[in-house]
């Protein structure tokens, strides 16, 4: 038999060299022996089986006892020790609560002082991407964007242009013969479409299926049968509620004799009311809204409506003393409006943002002379587009107009002019050239980076706007970040 199974620990075979070792060393042998036989003793193996059974009715009486204790305790009143314990951290547990009700309250009103005291930024989140660009023509391009913002409609050539939201053209809808598109604005819940159609002799607010739109087809004619006669005549406007089409009901407003002219059009963030400007030869613009029993009452003066987020404010763009356009806030039911500053061509985020166009005189050194001064430069009138907190409501512009401080005057950049060479000013410094002229000159150029409209995408996270660039307007879309700072003093 080998050593190793001797040392064998499992098998609980006890080695006896250590016991002969002693013997022969002189050690008591009784005492020696004794040793050894208690050692054999606790080396004896355990019967595994009868191990594993009695360790299974011992869990079960545990778990027996365990259950019988909580039903136990769930019936039982508290103890005398118990009560103590509860008594004793009483005192602590109240104050605690308190203090914990209190910082929430806190926290709460700190968030309500932020949102109405604090400056909200919205940035730009990189450079504005093109998405395409469009000849230049008499009407802006004011493009509208789907509730989703998947889909773009501008229009050019007089026919409504289907893009995606990439600025790929996805659809053309040719308007009837002799008649023009203008104006379109998507329903907030995506499934209508209204735009003006205009003829040599008529205005009419048409609305369509925005099934209509997105239908495969590259290119269709859209027609239309004709609406009965007007039911309904009120100050030169004349409404009538339009005949059922094959493509679904339309409603419109038409303005005998083209004596009137409607134009951006934009509907309430609940769908249930239309905002119109209305616009007649030699008289100011005024804004309408065409409610959903029918009623079209007028609003105030202006153009250009863009909706509060709550449905009861607009705000409108005025011609100003100066020349240049003025932004105001219209309360809806009562008329009255509160003036905010220079700006025109607003647009209300559903979160609070009011975007807007400015204009202001740039002017560009293009060359320099061989003494450091200046040679050839431009001066042009260059739109920026500007942004400002006005909430759901406008109630910020307003508690800043009632302590008199210029609210847009606070308002931040959020577009700039571009500041590249045009291909105008680059044919202009060639003649320069070929002139022989070497003197000091200024090329005066007005509006070349006009705006012609923006609008905000889904939830405020993008601005969709165009701007004229020379012979042509870029369609450009802009990824937005908000930023909150505290109010400065």
């Amino acid at each position: 038999m080998s050593e190793e199974r001797f040392n064998d620990q499992e098998n609980k075979v006890l080695p006896i060299e250590a016991y002969l070792k002693a013997r022969e060393e002189g050690e008591d042998g009784i005492s020696q022996l004794l040793n050894h036989m208690r050692q054999v003793r606790e080396a004896v193996p355990v019967n595994r089986r009868l191990q594993v059974e009695l360790r299974k009715k011992l869990l079960e009486r545990q778990k027996e006892l365990r259950s019988r204790n909580n039903q136990a305790n769930f019936q039982a009143a508290p103890t005398r020790d118990e009560q103590k314990l509860t008594n004793k951290w009483r005192p602590w547990l109240t104050p605690f609560l308190g203090v914990a009700a209190v910082i929430l309250v806190l926290f709460a009103v700190t968030g309500l002082w932020r949102y109405t005291n604090g400056v909200v930024h919205l940035e730009a989140a990189g450079s504005p991407q093109e998405l395409t660009r469009f000849w230049t023509e008499a009407m802006p391009l004011q493009p509208a964007v789907s509730p989703d913002g998947s889909k773009i409609l501008v229009v050019r050539g007089g026919g409504l242009v289907l893009l995606s939201e990439t600025g790929v053209q996805l659809a053309y809808l040719a308007p009837p013969e002799g008649a023009a598109f203008r104006s379109p604005s998507w329903s907030p819940d995506g499934r209508q479409v209204s735009f003006v159609l205009s003829t040599e002799s008529t205005e009419e607010i048409k609305q369509i299926p925005a099934e209509e739109l997105l239908s495969s087809a590259k290119s269709k004619t859209l027609t239309f049968q004709q609406a009965g006669p007007a039911a309904k005549e009120e100050k030169g406007l004349t409404m009538a509620d339009g005949q059922r089409a094959g493509d679904g009901g339309d409603q419109r407003m038409s303005a005998r004799g083209k004596t009137k002219y409607y134009s951006h059009l934009v509907y309430a963030p609940d769908g249930k009311g239309l905002a119109y400007v209305v616009s007649s030869m030699g008289k100011t613009s005024e804004v309408w809204i065409r409610f959903p029993n029918g009623e079209d009452r007028r609003i105030t003066e202006g153009d250009a409506p863009t909706w509060s987020p709550d449905g009861k404010h607009l705000v409108v763009q005025r011609p100003g003393r100066s020349g240049s356009y003025e932004l105001w806030l219209v309360n809806i039911e009562t008329g009255g409006a509160d003036l905010l500053g220079q700006g025109e061509n607003p647009v209300w985020s559903n979160n609070g943002y009011l975007a807007f166009c400015t204009e202001k005189a740039q002017e560009r050194i293009l060359t320099f002379l061989s003494n450091g001064e200046p040679q050839y430069s431009v001066r042009q009138q260059a739109a920026e587009i500007r942004v400002a907190y006005l909430g759901k409501d406008g109630a910020p512009a307003l508690k800043k107009l009632k302590e008199d401080v210029g609210w847009l005057a606070n308002s931040h950049l959020l577009v700039a002019p571009e500041n590249r060479i045009s291909g105008l000013e680059i044919n202009w410094l060639r003649q320069q050239e070929l002139s022989g002229s070497r003197g000091p000159k200024t090329l005066v150029l007005n509006e070349v980076q006009k705006c012609e409209g923006q609008v905000f995408g889904p939830e405020g996270k993008w601005l969709l706007f165009a701007r004229r660039d020379g012979d042509t307007v870029a369609l450009l879309k802009l990824r937005l970040e908000e930023r909150w700072e505290k109010e400065r003093d």
